[in-house]
């Protein structure tokens, strides 16, 4: 099902899609919905990517010393569950 938006453009940006609209023969709405399916695509897959696993997702994120993370570990019950 589709849906009526309303939205505020850049002039030089509309004017440039209606351009396309008529040399590709369709219509203002096609080639918004075509240019925003294209952008969602790209920004999800690159999110997609930066997410990864698990691993690769924390990777470095945890920024301790080598001091510091000795004296967790040789805390008492560190080994335990």
């Amino acid at each position: 099902m589709k849906k009526k938006v309303g939205t505020i453009l850049d002039e030089d940006l509309l004017f440039r899609a209606k351009k396309t609209a008529l040399v590709k023969r369709k219509s203002l709405s096609q080639i918004l919905e075509d240019a925003l399916k294209a952008y969602l695509n790209t920004t999800e897959k690159a999110i997609g990517e930066k997410r990864g696993s698990v691993a690769q997702g924390t990777q470095g994120a945890m920024k301790i010393s080598r001091h510091m993370l000795k004296a967790v570990m040789e805390e008492e019950g560190v080994y335990e569950s």
